[in-house]
C-alpha cells in the first residue's frame, strides 16, 4: 500500500485565510469608521461657524441701523423743536441722548462684534460726523429758547446740516454693505465647507455601510456555511461514512486546511482499515506470513503494534503445534510396531488427543472471536483518534475567530454611540437655533430655516446610526451562532473521547484472551508429554494395541494435514 504523507508539521496561513481577509474588512471598516467621525466634526463645527457668522451679520446690522435710528431720532427731535417750538420735542431729543442712547448701544454692541479695522475708521468718521452735528444741534435749540424760530431753523436745515446728515446716511450705508459683504462670503465659504462636509460624510457613511455588509458577507460565505459543511463532514465520519464528499476546495485558508486534514484523515482511515481487514482475512485463512506495511501516525501506531504482537504470538503457536503434531506422527508410526504393548496406552493416548483436539477446537473459536474483536476496535479507534486529532484544535481555532469578531462588534458598538452622542448635541443645537431666531422675529428666518436643516441632519444621522447598530446586531447574532455551533462540535468530540476509551477496554480484552490461549498451549504441551510418558511405559503391548495404534494413526495423519495448512 502507498505510504501516506505526514501532516503533523505545522500549518502557516496565507494572505488568503479567513483570519486575515478579517482583519482587512476590520481595518478598513474601523478606517472608514474614523473618517466619517471626522467629517461629522468638520461638518458641526462649520454648521456652527455659519450660525455664528449669521448671527454676527444679524447683530451688525440691527446694531448699524439702531446707531442710525438714534440719530435720525435726534436729528427729528431738534428739527421738530426748531420748527414748532415744541418742548415735547425737546424732552424727546434729552430722552434720546440721555436715556435711551440708542447710538451708544449700538457702538457698545459693535465693539462686541468682529468688526475689521477699516470698517472701525468708516465708523469713527460717522461718529465723528455726528458728533458735528452736537454743535449745530444745541444752537438751534438756544435759539427756540430766545424765541429766534428762523435763525433756529437755519442752523438745522441748513446747508452744512442736511450735508452732513446725508453723508452720515451713505456712510452708515456704505459700512453696512461692507460688513454684509464681508460676511456674506465666511457664509459662503462655510457654507460650502458644510456642502462638502456633508457630501463626504455621505460617501463615508455609504462606504461604512458597505464594509459592513461586506462583514455580513464574509461571516455568511466564508465563515458560517463552510462551518456547516465541516460540521455536516465530522456527523458522517462519526457514523463511519468514509466516502462522503466534501464540497469545499482546499487552498491555505484555515477552512481549507481544515478539509486537507479531513480529507487526508478520511483516506488515512480507509487505507487502515483496508489494511487491517486484508490482514485479518489471511489470519483466518491460516496465513500468518504477513506484516503491517502501512504508515500509522499518531495513536494509530497502537493498532499496528497490537496486530504485530497478534501475528507474531498466533506464528509462534502455530509453529509450535506443528512440531507437536510431527512429534505425535513419528510417535504414532513406532507405536504401529508394537500394537500388543501399547494397548492400554492407546487409550490413554485416544483421550489426550481427544482433549487436545478439544482445545486446538477452543482455541481457533477464541480466534475467531479475537478476529471480530479487533475489527470492532480497529473502526472505533480509527473515529475516535482521528476525531481528536484534528477535531481539537480546529475547534480552537474557531472559537478564537469567534471571539476575534465579537470583540470588533463591541468596539464598533461602542463609536456607534460615540455617533450617536453628536447627533444628539447637533439636535440640541438646532432646537435652540430655532428658539433664537424665533426672538429675531423677521431677522431670524432665514437662521430658523438653517436650524431646521440642521435638525434633519440630526434627524438622519440618529436614523443612519439605528441602522447600523442592526446591522452589528445581526453580525453579533452570527457570531453567536457560530459559537452554539462550536460547542456542539465539542460535544461530538466527547462522544468520540468515549469511542476512544471502549476501544482501549476491547483491546485490553483481546490481550486477556491471548494470555488464556498462551495457557491452552502450554496444557497441550503438558497433554503431548503425557501421551509420550504412556507410549514409552506401554511399548510391551504393541500387540494388544495393534489395531487401535493403526486408527490413531489415520486421525494423527488426518491432525498433520490440517495443521500443514497453517502458513508460518
Amino acid at each position: 500500500m502507498e505510504k501516506m504523507k505526514d501532516v503533523s508539521k505545522d500549518v502557516v496561513y496565507g494572505k488568503n485565510s479567513q483570519a486575515a481577509r478579517l482583519k482587512k474588512i476590520v481595518k478598513q471598516t474601523r478606517g472608514s469608521l474614523v473618517l466619517g467621525v471626522v467629517l461629522l466634526v468638520l461638518l458641526f463645527f462649520a454648521s456652527v461657524g455659519y450660525a455664528v457668522v449669521s448671527q454676527e451679520q444679524l447683530e451688525s446690522t440691527m446694531y448699524l441701523n439702531q446707531y442710525r435710528l438714534g440719530s435720525k431720532a435726534l436729528t427729528t427731535a431738534v428739527q421738530s423743536y426748531a420748527v414748532t417750538g415744541d418742548r415735547i420735542y425737546y424732552e424727546d431729543y434729552m430722552r434720546e441722548l440721555n436715556t435711551d442712547k440708542n447710538r451708544d448701544i449700538a457702538w457698545a454692541g459693535l465693539e462686541a462684534n468682529d468688526i475689521k479695522d477699516y470698517e472701525w475708521e468708516e465708523l469713527r468718521k460717522i461718529a465723528s460726523l455726528s458728533d458735528n452735528l452736537v454743535p449745530l444741534e444745541e444752537e438751534a435749540m438756544a435759539s427756540v429758547d430766545a424765541g429766534d424760530v428762523v435763525s433756529a431753523t437755519a442752523f438745522v436745515f441748513g446747508e452744512e446740516y442736511s450735508e452732513t446728515i446725508q453723508q452720515i446716511n451713505s456712510l452708515t450705508d456704505d459700512v453696512i454693505t461692507r460688513i454684509q459683504d464681508r460676511l456674506d462670503k465666511s457664509k459662503n465659504m462655510l457654507l460650502i465647507l458644510q456642502i462638502i462636509c456633508a457630501a463626504a460624510f455621505l460617501a463615508g457613511f455609504i462606504r461604512l455601510a458597505v464594509q459592513c455588509l461586506k462583514t455580513i458577507t464574509f461571516s455568511q460565505t466564508e465563515l458560517l456555511a463552510p462551518i456547516i459543511k465541516v460540521s455536516d463532514q465530522m456527523t458522517l465520519l462519526a457514523e463511519g461514512n468514509l466516502h462522503a464528499d466534501l464540497d469545499l476546495a482546499e487552498d491555505d485558508s484555515e477552512v481549507g486546511n481544515m478539509v486537507a486534514a479531513i480529507r487526508f484523515m478520511k483516506d488515512n482511515m480507509a487505507a487502515i482499515i483496508d489494511e487491517i481487514s486484508y490482514i485479518l482475512e489471511q489470519m483466518g485463512q491460516g496465513n500468518y506470513i504477513i506484516t503491517v506495511n502501512q504508515e500509522y501516525v499518531g495513536e494509530y501506531v497502537k493498532i499496528k503494534d497490537s496486530l504485530n504482537k497478534i501475528v507474531e504470538d498466533m506464528r509462534g503457536t502455530v509453529t509450535t503445534i506443528q512440531a507437536v503434531t510431527s512429534e505425535i506422527d513419528s510417535g504414532a508410526g513406532q507405536l504401529a510396531f508394537a500394537a500388543e504393548d501399547l494397548a492400554s496406552a492407546c487409550t490413554g493416548q485416544a483421550t489426550v488427543v481427544s482433549d487436545l483436539m478439544m482445545l486446538l477446537s477452543e482455541l481457533t473459536d477464541s480466534i475467531e472471536y479475537n478476529e471480530k474483536e479487533a475489527e470492532e476496535a480497529v473502526k472505533i479507534s480509527n473515529l475516535a483518534s482521528s476525531t481528536l486529532i484534528v477535531g481539537a484544535q480546529k475547534m480552537k481555532e474557531l472559537r478564537a475567530a469567534m471571539r476575534d469578531i465579537n470583540q470588533c462588534s463591541e468596539q464598533i458598538i461602542s463609536v456607534i454611540s460615540a455617533i450617536s452622542d453628536i447627533g444628539e448635541e447637533i439636535d440640541l443645537l438646532s432646537l435652540n437655533a430655532s428658539i433664537e431666531s424665533a426672538r429675531a422675529g423677521e431677522a431670524g428666518k432665514g437662521f430658523a430655516v438653517v436650524a431646521e436643516q440642521v435638525k434633519k441632519l440630526a434627524e438622519a444621522s440618529q436614523n443612519a446610526v439605528g441602522q447600523t447598530s442592526e446591522l452589528i446586531k445581526r453580525t453579533v447574532e452570527s457570531v453567536e451562532l457560530g459559537t452554539r455551533i462550536s460547542r456542539e462540535a465539542a460535544a461530538n468530540m466527547e462522544e468520540v473521547q468515549m469511542g476512544a476509551e471502549e476501544t482501549t477496554g476491547r483491546i485490553n480484552a483481546i490481550v486477556d484472551k491471548l494470555k488464556l490461549e498462551v495457557e491452552s498451549i502450554a496444557h497441550i504441551n503438558e497433554g503431548i508429554n503425557n501421551v509420550a510418558g504412556i507410549v514409552d511405559n506401554n511399548s510391551a503391548t504393541s500387540e494388544e494395541t495393534a489395531a487401535v495404534s493403526e486408527q490413531q494413526k489415520a486421525q494423527v495423519d488426518s491432525m498433520v494435514d490440517l495443521v500443514s495448512r497453517f502458513k508460518v
